[in-house]
């Protein structure tokens, strides 16, 4: 096993190449989404064409489904902004061992809009389990219920409710995990939430674009190891000091207070 708690400066091909067959318990990633969104770093737009871009998909999907243990789930971002993704999509039907699972749609409301359509403001986290069977830790991200009493028996609701598959979180500049230096940068409590549903405590998450290490704190905050890697040195240095800032905060009701 890799060294635990750690990023790696690697390309993320290289770097898989050191993990062992089914010996992570959830993949939680955010590749590059080939839009030209990288903050003028050049990460996004490396790619000649369509083509190209899936087939390097392809190389580092094959090696997570084969370090990904059975019964177990990975989840890579995405985006339907243009068909790119979408083809990729497809494309994971292909993997016989993948099933697909519900997506989890992340909506926001903050940031420019246009005036002259709707304003584009989700993004999807698609989720294939490795097998049919897959953990799910339904009492650990229960929410309040709207309706608080049973229609039918007029009880009290006491235990909460599972979240639909549409999540609203903002990750704007009064947020408590905004991350002016990184322009990609996930909620961090959707990131808890789908690492306190996905795995138990002390497994191990693989993030292969750590980007600003917002996986690398939902495992920290969720007593879970992380591993993963990422080839930009600044964005390293940074989501280290980052983790870092999250150290004292033991639990996830720390972070939320």
């Amino acid at each position: 096993m890799k060294k635990l708690n750690h990023i790696t400066k690697k390309d993320c091909l290289q770097y898989l190449k050191t993990v062992e067959d089914n010996s992570i318990d959830l993949v939680i990633t955010d590749p590059p989404y080939f839009i030209g969104f990288d903050g003028g770093e050049g990460w996004d737009s490396q790619w000649k064409n369509d083509r190209e871009y899936l087939k390097w998909c392809s190389l580092w999907t094959k090696e997570l489904v084969r370090v990904l243990k059975p019964n177990r789930m990975m989840i890579v971002w995405g985006t339907l902004k243009t068909d790119t993704f979408l083809k990729y999509k497809l494309m994971l039907s292909l993997y016989s061992q993948l099933v697909a699972q519900n997506e989890i749609i992340w909506s926001y409301n903050w940031g420019g809009r246009s005036k002259s359509n709707f304003a584009r403001k989700h993004e999807y986290a698609w989720c294939y389990s490795k097998g049919d069977k897959f953990l799910f830790n339904s009492d650990d991200i229960r929410v309040e219920r709207k309706v608080k009493k049973n229609l039918r028996t007029g009880k009290d609701y006491t235990n909460g409710t599972i979240p639909t598959c549409v999540w609203q979180f903002n990750n704007h500049t009064t947020s408590k995990d905004h991350c002016g230096w990184h322009p990609t940068t996930k909620n961090l409590e959707i990131l808890t939430r789908m690492v306190q549903a996905y795995s138990n405590e002390n497994d191990t998450i693989l993030d292969i674009f750590m980007g600003s290490g917002s996986t690398a704190i939902a495992c920290k905050l969720t007593n879970r190891n992380y591993i993963g890697c990422e080839l930009n040195t600044n964005y390293i240095k940074k989501s280290r000091e980052r983790i870092n800032q999250y150290a004292t905060l033991s639990t996830v009701t720390q972070f939320l207070k």
